[in-house]
């Protein structure tokens, strides 16, 4: 070999070499670890989305047979017709989902019903718009099959050679850039119908809306070998489902406000959604305690679903959009940053109508508009710093690499432009 020869190979070793590194030096982003489609203009384009009815891992991604022990979710529609009209609009990595002080390694669905727009929708008559219902479907692998679907998901992830580190949660760029019918998408059904499915699904929830648009019910049940465990609310006295009613006179405040059952304890949000406008004008004691409590609802480090209510977990985020607007020195309040979240990941929220009192979506859409709520944003973070992160600080995971909490908490309560 010449020695042309020996420095041509040389040459191309460290190339590879260097290609390898920056490979493995990829770090996640929010965007990997929640999944958001984007949503189809027209009915004939639902094809594209992930339904229940694919066969994943052992069977169906989510059997009819588990949709039907739900209530009606979608007020006035037979429940045969919204399971066919499901569709998957975002998915969660997660490799923590804390249960009974254990980490379950899981992945998460959202569902939605879609359907032609409505009377009194904002969406163009005859366009294909989100109802304001969900299920949520959680499956929980064991350490090497979440492993597994960690690696095809990292491959995924490289042959599309994009970087979402630095992105804040949004409609997912590859996705909205290439179309449902694209090869990340593709690829995206391929892995959850090989990694998921009825042999792994482990619990399912579901927000049900009536008739009106203002009154919302939560609940949902494990599974196990001898069938269904309902869930048992947090804060409730051992209810299995929780129901929120608000006047749809106004949609920036919260008005005749009924919680059912009303949640017990600390970081109660009673006063706020029963009348917020009954509230003082000024920085009160009371604002101020209203205001650390919806930070501490909203920090995953704090609450989990085993310590939060479903109808305190969703409201938070419009409650603190009407307290921040209303008295915007609460966000600077001593109590209130000590609580927040804080991560290294961006934590602004691009969606828009944050602060409706008639959405009390945390993740998904409203008619076309993308919801996000702070919770999801905070959850997502903490994931992405877990998984980026090789050592975990036990007594306060996701924190690694942090801002300033002042800056971070900054960020967070931003409203984006609508």
């Amino acid at each position: 070999m010449t020695c042309h020869s020996v420095m041509k190979a040389i040459f191309s070793l460290a190339c590879l070499m260097a290609l390898a590194s920056a490979k493995a030096e990829t770090q996640w982003g929010m965007n990997d670890v929640t999944i958001i489609y984007p949503l189809p203009y027209y009915p004939q384009e639902t094809s594209q989305l992930v339904s229940p009815q694919f066969s994943g891992a052992g069977g169906a991604l989510l059997p009819e047979k588990y949709f039907q022990k739900l209530p009606s979710i979608n007020q006035g529609e037979a429940k045969h017709i919204t399971y066919q009209n499901l569709r998957v609009v975002a998915a969660r990595i997660d490799p923590c989902f804390l249960f009974k002080g254990e980490c379950l390694h899981q992945v998460r669905l959202v569902w939605q019903p879609l359907g032609k727009s409505s009377y009194g929708s904002s969406t163009r008559f005859g366009l294909l718009e989100a109802k304001d219902a969900a299920v949520h479907s959680l499956y929980t692998l064991d350490a090497a099959a979440f492993n597994a679907l960690l690696e095809d998901y990292s491959a995924l992830r490289e042959n599309e050679g994009v970087d979402l580190s630095d992105e804040p949660l949004q409609v997912h760029p590859v996705l909205s850039e290439q179309g449902l019918g694209g090869s990340f998408a593709q690829g995206l059904r391929e892995l959850l119908t090989k990694h998921i499915g009825e042999r792994n699904l482990w619990r399912v929830t579901a927000m049900s809306t009536f008739v009106g648009g203002d009154q919302w019910t939560f609940q949902g049940f494990n599974i196990r070998e001898d069938g269904t465990q309902e869930i048992v609310i947090p804060r409730t006295h051992g209810a299995r489902q929780q129901r929120f009613f608000t006047s749809s006179l106004t949609q920036s405040d919260f008005s005749n406000g009924q919680l059912t059952p009303v949640p017990l304890g600390t970081d109660n949000l009673q006063a706020l959604l029963r009348n917020s406008r009954a509230l003082p004008s000024k920085s009160s004691p009371l604002l101020r305690e209203l205001a650390a409590s919806v930070a501490r609802i909203e920090n995953p480090n704090i609450h989990t679903p085993e310590t939060m209510d479903c109808v305190s977990c969703h409201t938070a985020q419009t409650a603190g959009s009407i307290l921040f607007s209303r008295v915007s020195s609460l966000q600077r309040d001593p109590g209130h940053v000590e609580a927040s979240f804080s991560s290294s990941s961006p934590l602004l929220n691009l969606s828009t109508r944050q602060g409706s009192t008639q959405i009390l979506r945390a993740l998904g859409y409203f008619e076309r508009h993308l919801i996000l709520s702070r919770r999801v944003i905070n959850e997502t973070a903490k994931v992405v710093d877990r998984l980026n992160s090789s050592v975990t600080d036990e007594k306060n995971p996701g924190t690694a690499g942090a801002k300033s909490r002042k800056e971070v908490v900054a960020n967070a309560f931003s409203i984006s432009p609508q």
